[in-house]
């Protein structure tokens, strides 16, 4: 066996042309291996001075590439390979082994030529490598090859399967991961595999994009260009902030242009199932650490600590920059994942630049003159992909509508659809089908109604630019109680102001809530405000009564229990940045403390005569046929009735006018309250009805 047949000893100075070259290069060494097992009868020495001339000329060959970047066109070099995961020896032995199996298909037969294999099959294992390798070692490396059998096994650059049984570790066979195999192939792509959990995507760099967070970009450039970073501790980079908040966005931008990207889903690598996951992250994290892409952690689901405490573990054990993106901070213990963390909440953007992020997102679209923006940045407190989104929906019902103007409705229920998903799966949404015109109110009520509308209408002007926020820090959100008696028009008024102040309105069935969730209740009501915590939809509790009337004396733990959820209750709806709206028919009930945390208060009273006259007149659509003699005076002036029972007696006489193929009119009026007051145990005479009395019997 002589060297010279492998290698063109008098390149031995010269670098490596590319990664192929220097995969091509080793596996040539490997040959020299090969003979020597089938030339047994040549003597030990001799051998090992000729394959130690081709590790020297190797050595030199590698040296002379040192600081020069290889071209990667056709694949990664072995020993680039071998040297970012710290293989040298046996160790670098075992992957050449590996590769060749990778790169031409007739190395698959070089198992036969091991005097181990023959009873074992024709996988790679550790004994075989070692047989081959013990032409090179000297006695005192023989040693070093039984340590590094142990540790070979937990490097990614393998993958590793148990002995057959009855076969000690030695047997374990091996073969290259299957990403690294791709990768010194010059195939570059996430395989099909490593699509279930992950995608890849590139840096876009700083560049012209309007950005609501460019303080924190800053910050995070700061650390990547610190020695945080290029430290010898991994930087573990920890993105806060709810959805659509541009985290991802952010974290391309911070990057240098066109730097490859990992973004791994934590949840679909724990739905991939143990062993599959743990292949699946090897790929990854292989990938990552040899074409320096960077690993962007996502979907982190907040009850898996200790699932995502070993995940991190793994990862940092092999990267020296891992993201994670999180909706709220998870504290890393640096004892148990040596790493430098840092942690950026990403707030929602100020009424200045969301008016900005508006702008830019519609500047290639037509609007309606009736679109005005800085009241939509002023309203609704939203993320920068949720305003992406609501454009993009916008666009789409204009279109459906055959306009080519996005139109300020438009917007508005782009806003409601992207922001009300996750309430929709808790709590009822409300209709808003009514305006101020449908309602009959007293002038000092609907005065503070529409107080209410106002606030929430200028509350970015107010808390930021006019600097209000600095001076109050704490329950900024709003909360009115509706009370009167049933009938009165309470989640009518509700619905009016949600519809005023262009938010979707959900009804929170406190009653159906407490009975539920007995021992839980606390658990469901925070649920509920962390679905709402944007700000952008208002909570109405229907039935306040069934929890915040006066509180009891703790006579028993049920009553320490119910006082218990009071508290909290109390506690979320001073810290809900939002609009709360309760509604009672027992407001005497209510204690003072509670009374004192509510920003409004509103009346609603049974209507007196006048009034009543009013919601007759109001309910009845104008395309409803009359009689011309349609007394609604009469019915006004004599029953005492609520706004809700005159619109059930008037919706009940219309089918009954229906039915006989007349236009409303008196007698089916009178038949109508007949019908709702024997509900409540009211048998009224004809002669209650005066002049209309007898006229039901026609």
């Amino acid at each position: 066996m002589d060297v010279k047949d492998y290698f063109d000893i008098e390149d031995a100075d010269r670098p490596f042309v590319n990664g192929t070259d220097d995969t091509i290069q080793y596996i040539s060494w490997y040959d020299m291996f090969l003979e020597a097992a089938l030339h047994t009868e040549d003597d030990a020495d001799t051998i090992r001075a000729e394959l130690k001339k081709g590790a020297g000329y190797l050595a030199s060959r590698a040296a002379a590439s040192a600081g020069i970047k290889l071209s990667l066109v056709y694949g990664m070099g072995l020993s680039r390979a071998a040297e970012e995961y710290g293989l040298y020896g046996f160790g670098f032995f075992c992957l050449i082994m590996a590769a060749a199996q990778e790169i031409d298909a007739h190395y698959h037969d070089v198992c036969s030529m091991s005097s181990i294999a023959a009873a074992d099959g024709e996988s790679l294992n550790l004994a075989m490598a070692e047989e081959l390798y013990r032409y090179l070692a000297e006695a005192d490396e023989v040693l070093d090859m039984r340590r590094l059998t142990g540790a070979l096994q937990y490097c990614p650059l393998f993958t590793f399967h148990s002995p057959k049984p009855g076969k000690g570790s030695l047997y374990r066979t091996f073969e290259a991961n299957r990403q690294f195999a791709a990768i010194l192939k010059g195939d570059y792509t996430p395989d099909r595999n490593m699509s279930l959990i992950a995608t890849e995507e590139h840096a876009t760099g700083r560049g012209d994009v309007v950005n609501a967070h460019e303080k924190v970009l800053d910050k995070i450039c700061s650390v990547l260009s610190s020695d945080a970073f290029f430290g010898d501790e991994t930087c573990i980079i920890q993105l806060t902030g709810g959805k659509g908040s541009g985290k991802s966005e952010l974290i391309l931008q911070a990057l240098p242009l066109s730097t490859p990207v990992i973004f791994l889903s934590f949840k679909r690598y724990l739905a991939a199932g143990r062993e599959a996951a743990g292949e699946l992250l090897s790929d990854v994290l292989v990938r990552c650490r040899l074409l320096k892409e960077v690993l962007v952690v996502t979907d982190v689901d907040m009850d898996k600590a200790d699932e995502l405490e070993v995940f991190l573990q793994i990862c940092a054990s092999q990267l020296d920059l891992i993201f994670i993106e999180t909706h709220k901070i998870i504290p890393i213990d640096d004892k148990v994942i040596p790493c430098r963390h840092f942690v950026f909440t990403l707030s929602l953007p100020r009424a200045y630049e969301r008016l900005r992020l508006w702008e830019s997102e519609l500047s290639s679209m037509k609007m309606d003159e009736d679109v005005k923006l800085d009241e939509f940045s002023r309203k609704y407190l939203l993320n920068p992909g949720v305003i992406h989104n609501c454009v993009i929906e916008a666009s789409g019902m204009a279109r459906a509508k055959g306009s080519e103007a996005i139109s300020s409705d438009d917007l508005t229920e782009a806003v409601l659809s992207q922001t009300t998903s996750k309430l929709d799966e808790l709590c009822d949404r409300i209709p808003l089908k009514y305006t101020w015109d449908d309602m009959v109110l007293d002038p000092r009520q609907k005065e503070i109604m529409e107080t209410l509308c106002s606030r929430i209408r200028y509350k970015s002007l107010v808390d930021e630019e006019w600097g209000f926020e600095d001076k109050v820090t704490y329950g900024k959100g709003v909360s009115m109680i509706l009370y009167g008696s049933p009938g009165t028009g309470k989640t009518m008024a509700a619905q009016v102001m949600a519809r005023d102040i262009g938010m979707a309105l959900y009804r929170v069935d406190l009653s159906q809530l407490v009975d539920k969730y007995i021992g839980e209740t606390e658990k469901n009501i925070g649920r509920i405000f962390d679905a709402a915590s944007d700000g952008n939809v208002i909570l109405f509790f229907d039935e306040a009564d069934a929890l915040f009337s006066k509180r009891t004396e703790v006579q028993s733990s049920n009553d320490k229990h119910a006082n218990t959820e009071v508290a909290y209750l109390l506690q979320k709806i001073e810290q809900h940045d939002g609009v709360t709206f309760l509604a009672t028919n027992r407001f005497a009930d209510f204690d003072s403390a509670f009374m004192r945390r509510l920003t409004y208060a509103v009346r609603l009273e049974r209507p007196d005569a006048s009034m009543r006259l009013k919601l007759y007149e109001k309910i009845i659509p104008d395309r409803t046929p009359k009689d011309d003699d349609l007394d609604l005076e009469f019915f006004a002036d004599t029953f005492e009735l609520s706004g809700s029972e005159i619109k059930e007696v008037l919706y009940s006489a219309a089918f009954i006018a229906a039915s006989s193929g007349e236009p409303l009119g008196n007698r089916h009026l009178v038949r109508a309250v007949k019908y709702q007051q024997e509900k409540t145990g009211k048998l009224l005479s004809n002669e209650v009805f005066g002049r209309y009395g007898n006229i039901s019997q026609r």
